[in-house]
């Protein structure tokens, strides 16, 4: 198994309300574009026109953040309904969310809180994971998130946690490389010997963004160009797992269309570069 088995759609980015009636207009050279289904269900008028539209001409995939896969609360079967009709609709290959919770008794805390790394969460993720497939008749990728302080009870470290969800799940890793920089910087763990820890088989898709560098923490704020060391890693990621599909995330203080795209077009160029090095398809 290669890329989860998945297509490899080479260097995309994030559809943004701002950049809507650019794209329709001028169709930008893009692989594909990743969509956050809560920003559409339920909508009409000009969003869901503006979706249609892209979808009709573009490659798009789904990301979400509200799936809450590590929550106590029983899955939200009406939203997993709704969901599946729009990965229909857009015929997206396959679903991400985030390995983490979101809602308590629910109530969403619209923040993507990490696990405790103990065996009863693998447990229940697993289960839960299994499930949303099931349902929504696609692979379901989780993606590692930020933390800021070691979760507590914690029984095992990230990469074996990780890998235990996805095996016994049997789902892929959209691996966010930035959020690898970031715990490795915040948790003082050494970034490649994290990658080297986890089933990189599985990575489907990866993610690539900036942070704010502060005094003692590496904030997740996807507010600034890709950074220096994500880029690095990316490079090293690549040369592992090969052709893939990438998507750069700007989600604060959004730049242009044309801004955006050029970084695409470097993580284009460098996934190129590397898999042609390699000899890789």
């Amino acid at each position: 198994m290669r890329n989860f088995d998945l297509p490899a759609l080479g260097a995309g980015i994030g559809l943004r309300t701002e950049h809507y009636d650019e794209i329709r207009s001028t169709r930008p050279d893009v692989g594909w574009f990743e969509v956050i289904p809560e920003n559409f269900l339920g909508r009409g008028g000009y969003v869901a026109r503006a979706l249609r539209e892209i979808a009709a001409e573009f490659r798009c995939v789904a990301h979400g953040v509200g799936l809450s896969i590590g929550s106590t609360d029983p899955l939200d079967r009406d939203h997993l309904a709704r969901l599946r009709g729009l990965l229909d609709a857009i015929d997206s290959p396959w679903y991400s969310d985030h390995l983490c919770f979101t809602m308590v008794d629910h109530v969403n805390l619209n923040d993507l809180i990490p696990l405790p790394f103990t065996e009863e969460t693998i447990r229940h993720v697993a289960e839960r994971s299994r499930i949303v497939q099931d349902i929504l008749e696609r692979p379901l990728l989780l993606e590692n998130v930020t933390y800021y302080a070691a979760p507590s009870r914690s029984q095992m470290g990230e990469a074996e946690f990780i890998t235990r969800i996805l095996e016994t799940g049997n789902c892929g890793l959209l691996l966010d490389v930035t959020n690898v920089c970031l715990n490795a910087k915040n948790q003082g763990y050494d970034p490649i010997e994290f990658i080297d820890s986890i089933p990189l088989e599985r990575v489907g898709q990866m993610h690539l963004a900036g942070y704010e560098d502060h005094a003692h923490v590496k904030l997740d704020t996807h507010s600034r160009p890709v950074s220096e060391d994500t880029w690095a890693l990316y490079r090293e990621v690549l040369s592992r797992v090969g052709r893939t599909s990438a998507l750069v995330e700007w989600d604060v203080e959004v730049p242009s269309l044309d801004r955006l795209l050029d970084e695409q077009r470097a993580a284009q160029r460098l996934m190129d570069d590397v898999c042609a090095s390699a000899g890789a398809n």
